[in-house]
């Protein structure tokens, strides 16, 4: 009996430490870093001393009958410039399109056109991407106007180790700088940030961008911060 009592006493202890380095192994895998309003905080910082970066967006879930900007690719350099290829639908039929913005001035160049136009972002639904870099209108604002932040998920992107905050913006931000179809409802936003540089790499928005009460989702890939990027309007044709 006692000695069924001792092996039974040895055997408590042993889950009870097996229980406990569990935990323990646990709880060092819990994030312990910087808060989630300083980790954006730091990211708008970097971002606002930055010389160039590169942007690759993309969409979800469209929807919507007018003309709506559903992916692009370009190079934005400060202070107001950008250079690269949008992808825009009209009437569901989707269509690539060149575009410059340099010296306050938006250029197109339209599919089976050798020439650039001047034009306005506003018709083919968006907001001027020479603005991106704008400490005031541009992404970076998205940083600090994010409300209720919280530390999300950490995950992986091209061998980097992100983490991800999780917060809600103001419809009308995002309509001002990209589009939002319905600006009085706030936009669900992940942003995934490389903590050893301070650089936001990801961002995700979802929210009613393309129609009123559909939800839809921008993806926003950001690299390249400061390579060397030189902007200029096109030649006048």
């Amino acid at each position: 009996m006692g000695s069924r009592r001792r092996e039974g006493s040895i055997i408590n202890r042993r889950g009870l430490a097996a229980v406990a380095g569990l935990s323990a192994l646990i709880a060092g895998c819990g994030y312990t870093g910087p808060s989630a309003t300083t980790l954006l905080q730091r990211a708008k910082t970097t971002f606002d001393q930055t010389s160039s970066f590169h942007i690759q967006l993309t969409s979800q879930d469209t929807a919507g009958t007018g003309t709506e900007l559903t992916a692009a690719a370009g190079d934005a350099v400060r202070p107001d410039g950008f250079s690269g290829t949008l992808t825009v639908e009209e009437a569901g039929l989707p269509f690539q399109i060149k575009a410059i913005s340099a010296g306050g001035s938006f250029y197109i160049q339209l599919p089976f056109s050798d020439d650039f136009q001047t034009a306005s972002p506003s018709k083919y639904g968006f907001g001027d991407p020479g603005r991106l870099l704008d400490p005031n209108t541009g992404i970076s604002t998205l940083l600090t106007a994010a409300q209720k932040p919280n530390i999300g998920s950490t995950v992986r992107l091209n061998g980097e180790s992100l983490q991800q905050v999780d917060a809600t913006l103001p419809g009308s931000l995002l309509a001002s700088l990209l589009v939002d179809a319905d600006p009085s409802q706030t936009v669900a936003a992940v942003f995934s940030i490389d903590i050893s540089s301070n650089q936001v790499r990801e961002v995700d928005l979802t929210g009613p961008i393309f129609q009123a009460g559909h939800q839809s989702t921008f993806h926003l890939v950001l690299d390249k911060y400061g390579e060397n990027v030189s902007v200029s309007p096109p030649p006048t044709p």
